[in-house]
């Protein structure tokens, strides 16, 4: 063995959160700041999985027998997990999220596991399939560039900025009526309808 057999250079520069985060700026930019993409650490479960409830949670249907796969004992050993939420808000929507993926890489940056939205999943890879392997960063840039131009992506972020302008044009409404002055009027003895600056002190002398 030598180190001709081994490139130095550099090619995947950032971790995947990284490249998440910097093709999500873009969001925010071209919505004018209506809508926000983010990525932030995640502890919950990325997996579709079983969950007992009712007796069978209080009673265990867990077998005692425990099968051992010793090929869990090789490989990489205390990785690290690094678990990610990719998510959308909107200003004026401040309990409003749109969660994109998830996205999960070890010790070892890449390969980089995503698991997709189901529809976002359907436009970018034409199949009901929502767990992707990516390689590289490149890679990762290119499927972030794809789904943040896809058609289900740009559908959901333009009625985003039509709710938040709607919020927007309400609160604005709002404050204006807030600031409105209700004065007082006062009915002449000819019956005509007048303010109280308006009206001549002889007018009510017989």
């Amino acid at each position: 063995m030598n180190e001709e057999k081994f490139s130095f250079e550099l090619l995947d520069r950032y971790t995947p959160d990284v490249v998440i985060k910097n093709s999500l700026e873009q969001i925010e930019q071209a919505t004018k700041g209506h809508v926000i993409g983010n990525i932030a650490r995640y502890d919950g479960p990325i997996y579709s999985y079983t969950k007992m409830t009712g007796l069978a949670a209080v009673l265990g249907t867990a077998s005692e027998t425990k099968i051992v796969d010793i090929q869990q004992e090789l490989g990489e050993q205390n990785s690290e997990q690094n678990k990610f939420e990719v998510f959308l808000t909107v200003k004026g929507l401040e309990h409003y999220k749109y969660r994109m993926m998830f996205v999960k890489y070890s010790t070892i940056s890449y390969p980089v596991t995503i698991v997709m939205n189901e529809d976002l999943a359907i436009e970018y890879s034409g199949k009901k399939k929502d767990i992707f392997t990516i390689a590289s960063m490149k890679k990762l840039e290119e499927l972030m560039d794809i789904v943040l131009n896809s058609e289900t992506m740009i559908l959901l972020i333009q009625s985003l900025i039509n709710e938040s302008l709607r919020q927007e044009q309400q609160r604005a409404c709002s404050h204006k009526m807030d600031h409105v002055k209700v004065g007082s009027v006062s009915v002449s003895p000819r019956g005509d309808l007048r303010l109280p600056a308006e009206i001549e002190p002889e007018e009510f002398v017989e």
